[in-house]
């Protein structure tokens, strides 16, 4: 079979799929959920799949099990429709291989009230994309950034640390901006979310 490292060298299939499935505590597919993950080596193999897709050799490697109990706790978790195949290898035995990936990333559970769960299930999917938006606009910023300012610059000088040390607010974005943006918008997001919050919840109650 092929080696863990190997393995590692190969390309992942991509997650194009990847939706939010939220599970509300009322839901009949809680107790279900909870049942399958409730076991120590399947809980480490659905969070291992949920990083990155992988094979049952990976995955024997990383629970230190057998090949037989691996395949037991994948056969688990794809009964409880948390994983699925997604791409098939060939070892160098030429011997066909699945690749388990996530079928919801992410997976939420909500402990709310039965009517609170639209309104937070809704939230949620908004929350996700705000952060989207400020991640691409947090990249453009610092490509932006660099092409602008020559990295040998004063203002890059400065912002290294040189002139004396000086810390100003300047500096700090000039030589992290695009984690500077990421930052900020993180918190707009926080503060919208605490609106939302102070707002919201007696609309879910009426």
């Amino acid at each position: 079979m092929t080696s863990i490292r190997e393995l590692a060298q190969n390309e992942r299939p991509p997650d194009e799929d990847g939706t939010l499935r939220v599970v509300d505590m009322n839901d009949e597919q809680a107790v279900s959920l909870f049942k399958t993950l409730g076991d120590e080596t399947t809980l480490k193999i659905y969070t291992a799949i949920q990083q990155e897709p992988k094979t049952p050799p990976e995955l024997q490697e990383l629970t230190e099990t057998t090949l037989q109990n691996t395949h037991y706790h994948l056969n688990k978790l794809e009964d409880a429709d948390l994983i699925e195949p997604v791409d098939t290898w060939v070892s160098d035995r030429g011997k066909d291989m699945n690749v388990y990936g996530p079928t919801n990333s992410p997976l939420l559970i909500s402990f709310a009230a039965e009517q609170d769960a639209p309104g937070i299930r809704s939230r949620i999917v908004s929350v996700l994309g705000m952060v989207g938006v400020v991640s691409l606009v947090s990249l453009f910023v610092e490509y932006a950034v660099d092409l602008l300012v020559e990295p040998a610059s004063q203002w890059r000088q400065v912002g290294a640390g040189g002139y004396g040390e000086q810390e100003s607010l300047t500096a700090i974005f000039l030589q992290y901006p695009g984690l500077c943006v990421f930052a900020f918008g993180l918190l707009g997001i926080f503060a919208y979310l605490i609106f939302v919050s102070s707002t919201g919840v007696k609309t879910f109650k009426s």
